[in-house]
């Protein structure tokens, strides 16, 4: 009865263990489980954050964007109504009428300068000098007026306007504003003036206008020659009377190597006087030099004196070449063999 007893409790107490060892075999597997359910769960929970936080931030740039553009446009819409109201045809109209009676302006006190300063000869080289200063005078405040009276913009538009404008100019006309910056260095320099007599490269004459641009001179034949300023600047101009009205004015004659100097000098003395250009306030300077042409020595007289009016230049030359040679030809002192006789340009 013991041992039956034993062997009953030995095999009782096995399949106890047993089924405790599956209990908790079980347990551990549904432990296990649910920890890789939430696993999963927490990863997918994790994604779908990141993805709402995505779309969240695409939705916001896109608010943003949005909320930039109609920004932009509503800054450009403001800018055109402000464009509109600073130029509009009927300013642009009253400035093209502004500048038409300003060129016609400056054209009509020129001319009134001009003769007012041919009616007064002593005062012509000062009243005609006058006028390059009136005429930028008229345009400076011509502009101004149209910009500050007519058409008014605001500041910032105007500094913006100006620096626009003034690269485009600077890079596509260099060429005009060194011609204009020209003008008005000739106009404050004052290397010559209206009415003086130049000599500019293998042009010489009468100085007719300054302006702003381009000069001009009147050359001897009554030709009108223009020049850039931006040339008149860079180039080496010989003034022959500096804003004077009297001038000096040389007369070259050629005469025979044989031709007594001392009478020669007084008969060149005497038809220097006798002009009625000369101005007598001013020295008489007559000089005698030996040169050779064609293979023969001849005698050059060269007789200095002053004109009463720049304008007298070449009528003074021929009156004092006129009464030399008649003089010299009268008393016999020359003969037509050999002889020559040229002013000198």
């Amino acid at each position: 009865m013991l041992v039956f007893v034993l062997m009953f409790s030995a095999i009782t107490v096995p399949a106890s263990a047993f089924q405790n060892a599956a209990a908790d075999s079980a347990t551990s597997q549904d432990t296990s489980m649910v920890q890789r359910i939430d696993s999963l769960i927490n990863a997918r929970l994790t994604q779908l954050d990141s993805l709402t936080k995505e779309l969240e931030n695409k939705l916001a740039g896109k608010d943003s964007t949005a909320t930039d553009t109609a920004a932009v446009k509503g800054e450009t819409e403001q800018a055109l109504a402000q464009l509109e109201e600073v130029i509009s045809w009927r300013k642009v109209i009253l400035v093209i009428i502004f500048f038409i009676i300003a060129y016609y302006s400056t054209v009509f006190i020129g001319k009134i300068l001009d003769n007012f300063s041919e009616r007064i000869s002593k005062y012509r080289l000062k009243i005609k000098r006058m006028v390059p200063i009136v005429r930028v005078i008229i345009w400076t405040l011509a502009i101004y007026i149209a910009i500050a009276g007519i058409i008014q913009p605001p500041y910032a538009t105007v500094i913006t306007v100006m620096a626009s404008v003034g690269i485009a100019v600077g890079l596509a006309s260099q060429d005009v504003l060194k011609n204009l910056f020209g003008g008005i260095m000739l106009i404050l320099d004052r290397p010559f003036q209206v009415g003086d007599k130049i000599q500019f490269a293998e042009h010489y004459g009468e100085v007719q206008q300054i302006g702003l641009r381009s000069s001009r001179i009147v050359t001897p034949g009554d030709s009108v020659v223009t020049i850039p300023n931006g040339e008149l600047i860079r180039t080496a101009v010989s003034n022959a009377n500096s804003g004077a009205l009297d001038c000096l004015v040389v007369t070259n004659i050629y005469l025979p190597a044989n031709c007594p100097v001392e009478e020669v000098k007084e008969i060149a003395y005497k038809a220097v006087v006798s002009s009625r250009f000369v101005f007598l306030k001013k020295p008489i300077s007559i000089m005698t030099e030996n040169e050779m042409h064609e293979r023969r020595f001849i005698l050059k007289l060269k007789v200095k004196a002053y004109v009463l009016d720049i304008r007298y230049e070449f009528p003074f030359q021929s009156d004092v070449t006129e009464l030399i040679l008649s003089e010299l030809s009268r008393r016999g002192l020359v003969s037509d063999e050999g002889f020559h006789a040229k002013i000198a340009e």
